[in-house]
């Protein structure tokens, strides 16, 4: 009986082998190209050659005939093996119904998907207006069927931009998009930060295994009802909803959303998230590992990429503050236990020789050097230990603190010691040219310590050349050269490219002022003064609101002040709302907003309908020159010979120069006017870095009459 069973197993495990071939050889054979408009059928070789139908310049999309030549043995077995698993629909989409196609746009998708097929890392600038949130995901949707898409941001405001072009492209696809653990929690609790949350969501959820009070009822519910929260999640990522949607929907049924989503990640084919679950090892270890376990089976789109160099930078640097390690002495004394006065000892002296000698020195918040050696040295003369030692034990105490409150029921259970343990690691043990190390006062007055990295491609490099493929893309990458050495160890496999701007030039002017500039020896009173005519002449000639932004606050304050205009002022404070803003200049067009470049109404903010008509930029915003600063650029000199200022002083100020022009052209029907105030961008060496549109049309005045008469004139020409 035996022998006939493993007779029959074997025969039906060559059955399953061969229908696995026979799958896999007509897929080959009947793979083909079709064009959406006018039918024709293109070869895999005729679409390795150009990527656009023959006939009528279409994108082509991929299609499979319908084989039926799977066995029944076969779509048996893979109907057990898959029983509890969401199927995977052939994905060929095309552009959403009545969606008019864009000629940036279209190439966009063809040097995209190039790159993807060549193996290379694709790095795209491409303007606002070109649609390439949407070009992108028609890149990648094609090559899905034995692969899957992450895509990822810096803000969440570009998550509703994909799930809505998405739900566009009806597809069939299921995607699975986060906010942090902390804002998807039904149970979370205003004005608790983000360590305390984690640790009780931690203690909650062991809790909830026993069950032993007090446990997380959703994850309870969760645990006892797993398929039924399952299905629950499927759903959602079904129908593409968002963090907030599927909280409401899945929490409302007693779930979990976070864990929830997290555990049907396998059946997802997109997810959809910020940088920190790709490019931070332990959010993506913790959030994503049912996703894929290899990176080498994901495609992965980068959006807002002039932000990944400083992302990956801050990653892998630390920083304390003094509150911190006093919060941590007055810990050691509510918590004895038997190391707790080598703890005091060790956090006494860091208190005592490093932030109070500091606190004396400082005068303002310019960073200094700080050796670690020394600080090494101090806690050796001082408390017996090395540094690392020192660390080891204080974050040891820490988890000990920590255990400590958990078995006492506490509701607070983050540890200040463990925190200055992990510090301390950090700060003595990374050094080398690729890290400096600082103390600095912090704009609240605080002293805080930093170990700063200066090079992110320890993280970046190994993720964007794992991956399947990668679409790297931004509104200014430019050059793209600059951004591909700034995330990238080599520059083979690397696709570059700079779209132009699709908008009518018609509908812009682009002005320069030469004789004006936020060069350090030139902010004089004449200057301001220059400034504050520039101001009231362009907003006295502008059809519409418009905006100013400074190279910083204090620059701002002392104009502010200054400026006599009959139209409104709206001035960007710390606690000024982008909604408010809004809305003000719905009310009016009479408006003149005063803000910062790098700031919250300069960057990622978008004024619909023409709301803003012009854009005044008040100076280049480079960077405050500091030890840091002088330190960066000396290391990206040693990196990339004669580059140093380029890459870590000039490309960063251009970025935030463009970033607040490009608030006044968000459509093609947008119309206004652009006026940078700093003769350095008419300089061969800034001026090449500039998006082509700016280069090319960009037009000088000698003083703030001629300017405004170019301004008026560009209205009185401009149809309404």
């Amino acid at each position: 009986m035996y022998a006939g069973f493993r007779s029959l197993a074997s025969s039906r495990h060559a059955n399953i082998k061969l229908s696995l071939l026979l799958v896999y050889c007509v897929r080959k054979l009947q793979q083909f190209y079709i064009c959406r408009r006018c039918g024709e059928k293109h070869s895999r070789e005729e679409f390795a050659e150009d990527h656009f139908c023959r006939s009528c310049g279409t994108f082509l999309l991929r299609k499979r005939g319908h084989s039926t030549l799977i066995p029944k043995i076969f779509e048996d077995s893979r109907e057990d093996s898959f029983r509890h698993r969401t199927p995977r629909p052939s994905v060929s989409p095309g552009f959403p119904e009545g969606y008019e196609e864009r000629q940036e746009q279209l190439e966009f998708i063809k040097a995209s998907s190039e790159a993807l097929e060549n193996h290379q890392v694709f790095i795209g600038s491409a303007p606002c207006g070109i649609g390439k949130s949407l070009a992108a995901v028609l890149a990648v949707l094609p090559k899905l069927e034995d692969g899957k898409l992450l895509v990822c941001f810096r803000t969440r405001s570009q998550l509703h931009i994909y799930l809505k072009e998405l739900k566009k492209l009806n597809s069939g696809l299921s995607a699975v998009s986060f906010f942090s653990k902390r804002d998807m929690c039904p149970r979370m609790r205003s004005g608790i930060n983000y360590l305390d949350f984690f640790e009780e969501c931690r203690r909650l959820r062991e809790n909830s295994e026993v069950p032993t009070k007090p446990f997380c009822e959703f994850y309870r519910k969760m645990i006892r009802k797993k398929r039924q929260a399952a299905d629950l999640a499927l759903d959602c990522a079904g129908r593409l909803l968002s963090p907030s949607e599927a909280v409401r929907r899945i929490s409302k049924e007693g779930f979990c959303a976070y864990e929830a989503l997290k555990r049907i990640l396998g059946d997802a084919t997109i997810f959809l998230g910020t940088y920190h679950y790709v490019f931070d090892p332990h959010v993506r270890a913790a959030s994503l590992k049912d996703f894929s376990n290899d990176l080498s089976e994901v495609y992965l789109i980068v959006d807002e990429a002039h932000n990944l160099p400083a992302f990956s930078r801050e990653l892998l640097s630390d920083s304390i503050t003094e509150n911190s390690l006093l919060g941590a002495l007055k810990e050691s004394a509510d918590f004895p236990e038997d190391e707790s006065k080598l703890v005091q000892e060790c956090l006494e002296t860091l208190n005592d020789e490093v932030f109070d000698r500091a606190s004396k020195i400082l005068r303002d918040e310019r960073p200094r050097l700080i050796n670690p050696e020394d600080v090494d040295a101090l806690l050796l003369e001082h408390g017996g230990v090395s540094g690392l030692e020192a660390a080891e034990v204080i974050h040891n105490y820490g988890k000990r603190v920590v255990e400590i409150k958990k078995a006492s029921g506490r509701e607070r259970i983050f540890s200040f010691n463990r925190r200055i343990g992990e510090f301390l690691s950090n700060f003595i043990g990374k050094t080398g040219e690729n890290h400096v190390h600082l103390i600095k006062r912090e704009s609240r007055g605080m002293v805080a310590l930093h170990v700063k990295s200066f090079d992110g491609r320890e993280i970046t490099d190994p993720i964007l050349r794992t991956a399947r493929g990668s679409i790297l893309m931004s509104g200014y990458l430019s050059p793209p050269r600059i951004y591909r050495d700034l995330l990238l160890y080599e520059s083979k496999r690397v696709c570059l490219k700079e779209f132009d701007s699709p908008f009518p030039p018609e509908n812009r002017l682009i002005l320069a002022a030469t004789d004006v500039s936020s060069r350090y020896q030139t902010r004089t009173t004449e200057m301001l003064t220059k400034w504050k005519n520039y101001i009231e002449e362009i907003s006295e000639a502008n059809k519409g609101n418009t905006a100013a932004f400074f190279t910083s606050y204090r620059m701002l304050m002392k104009l502010e002040g200054m400026i006599d205009t009959s139209r409104r002022k709206i001035v960007e404070k710390k606690d000024t709302r982008r909604n408010d803003v809004v809305r003000l200049l719905r009310r009016s067009e009479d408006n003149l907003l005063l803000g910062v470049m790098g700031g919250k109404f300069s960057e990622g903010i978008d004024y619909p309908n023409n709301l803003l008509t012009g854009v005044v930029a008040v100076g280049l915003p480079y960077a405050t020159w500091s030890v840091y600063q002088k330190a960066l650029i000396n290391y990206f000199d040693d990196k990339f010979p004669g580059e140093g200022r380029t890459f870590a002083y000039v490309t960063p100020a251009l970025l935030r120069l463009i970033q607040a022009s490009g608030r006044v052209h968000r459509s093609p029907k947008d119309k206004g006017c652009i006026v940078i105030l700093d003769r350095r961008v008419t300089t061969p060496r800034i001026k090449e870095q500039l998006p082509k549109h700016l280069r090319e049309e960009m037009i000088t005045v000698t003083n703030a009459s001629e300017c405004a008469m170019h301004v008026a004139g560009f209205w009185r020409n401009s149809k309404v």
